[in-house]
């Protein structure tokens, strides 16, 4: 039987030892936030909350997690090993050799398990899984554990990670916890990408509910009614209701106010009684530079992932990273995909081998080429100057992710217009003339 965490069978719903407690408490004024973030998140300046949990129901921040956390999830990945020739070659008999790019644990797929891991690292600024071991010490199965509830402790002059499950809190050894993070002020905890862009975030929404706003009640801003003389009893009536209620509402169903605005109103002829007028106290949103505003906070947070805008369907700016998508694609995946992919090989690495097994040089590492290769034309002619140095067609063909041609596709080939340097001093040319052959001696006859 392997040798399973409180964790990971708290996880699998099966039962568990008992636990040491509940662990530290923990103020509700504590610097992480914690209370904050159950109740909702932190206020903006825009007067909207804004959290790790709701932060997702930004679209922008939807498309942004979408856009790195798709390429990390569907890359290839599998653990590999020097091959002796300065290359790298699968490695089969490891119990995570197919677990790790199939299934890492009973439950989900490695597609699920990256691409949530990944979506935690990119909003709380940590993602974290805990690696299942059997009684020999070898990664068996990988587990999500939430970054809300998961945090790295330093205790003495090691690590641990403190998670919880099921109102339960249990203490992991840092070696069974892979840790994938970003920026970082102590090397230990990630910095929340949502807490650093909040009022980004905030404003955004707040645009967003005005937005909502405005349309709601009939597409007119803010404003107060003037009337020409002193209001009567009725009219008072009429604009706040019978019993005096200043907000209109549905209790207030005698409201002018509530009879001429939202949907249900709209394009309905509006009466104001006894000479009334409306006067407009609100900029309106074309004079404010509502979409203008909408679009800029769109850029603000893509800046904040490194995403360019035209990837987030955004076309108000251009790239300056190529005039075509594929150079654009290959610049995001080598500046925003590509650190995301070596934090994640370097903690698995570290993390999932046991000692013997790094030093057989085990690794993990995910197949990026798909979505680097450049276009067929530029790929052909790198594919045959490399050929003609030394290149072997097995070897092109791997990075097409094509099947090889046998033994005789390890053969390398040079070209003839290539000498030594020593060849080119001594005025020899590249190649020697061939020497005719002696003709046979003519019969005597």
């Amino acid at each position: 039987m392997g040798r399973f965490s409180n964790a990971v069978k708290a996880f699998a719903g099966l039962p568990v030892e008992a636990s040491n407690g509940y662990g530290p408490s923990s103020s509700v004024g504590s610097n992480d936030g914690w209370f904050v973030k159950m109740i909702g998140g932190g206020s903006t300046k825009a007067g909207t909350f804004v959290s790790e949990s709701n932060a997702l129901y930004s679209p922008t921040v939807f498309a942004c997690v979408n856009r790195i956390a798709n390429p990390i999830a569907n890359f290839p990945v599998a653990i590999v090993q020097p091959d002796g020739k300065g290359g790298w070659t699968r490695v089969d008999e490891h119990p995570m050799s197919q677990r790790l790019g199939l299934r890492p644990n009973d439950f989900m797929s490695s597609r699920t398990l990256r691409k949530t891991t990944q979506g935690h690292a990119l909003l709380w600024g940590n993602g974290y899984q805990e690696i299942e071991r059997n009684m020999r010490g070898e990664a068996v199965g990988l587990w999500p554990l939430l970054p809300d509830r998961t945090r790295p402790h330093r205790d003495g002059d090691k690590l641990v990670f403190r998670t919880t499950i099921d109102g339960t809190t249990y203490q992991l050894d840092q070696d069974n916890v892979a840790h994938i993070m970003d920026l970082s002020h102590d090397g230990y905890i990630g910095l929340s990408q949502v807490a650093l862009a909040r009022e980004a975030m905030g404003m955004a929404k707040a645009l967003e509910t005005f937005g909502s706003k405005f349309f709601a009640n009939d597409m007119k801003s803010g404003g107060f009614l003037m009337h020409p003389g002193k209001l009567g009893v009725k009219g008072r009536e009429n604009v706040r209701g019978p019993a005096g209620e200043q907000k209109a509402g549905p209790e207030n169903p005698a409201s002018v106010v509530e009879k001429q605005g939202g949907l249900d109103n709209a394009h309905r002829v509006k009466v104001l009684e006894e000479g009334m007028k409306f006067i407009s106290t609100t900029i309106p949103p074309e004079d404010g530079q509502f979409l203008s505003t909408r679009e800029f906070q769109i850029a603000e947070i893509a800046r904040m992932y490194d995403v360019p805008l035209v990837l987030l369907q955004s076309h108000e700016k251009s790239t300056s990273w190529g005039s075509g998508i594929e150079q654009l694609m290959i610049g995001f995946i080598m500046q925003t995909v590509a650190p995301w992919v070596q934090a994640t090989e370097q903690e698995l690495t570290w993390k999932m081998f046991t000692e013997e097994e790094r030093a057989r040089g085990l690794k993990v590492k995910f197949n990026m080429n798909a979505l680097l290769r450049g276009d067929m034309e530029a790929r052909s002619a790198f594919y045959k100057t490399m050929f003609e140095l030394g290149m072997t067609i097995n070897q092109i063909l791997a990075y097409e992710d094509m099947n090889g041609i046998g033994p005789d596709g390890d053969i390398n080939f040079v070209s003839n217009n290539v000498q030594t340097l020593e060849r080119a001093k001594n005025g020899k040319p590249a190649t020697e003339p061939a020497t005719a052959p002696t003709p046979p001696p003519a019969d005597e006859d």
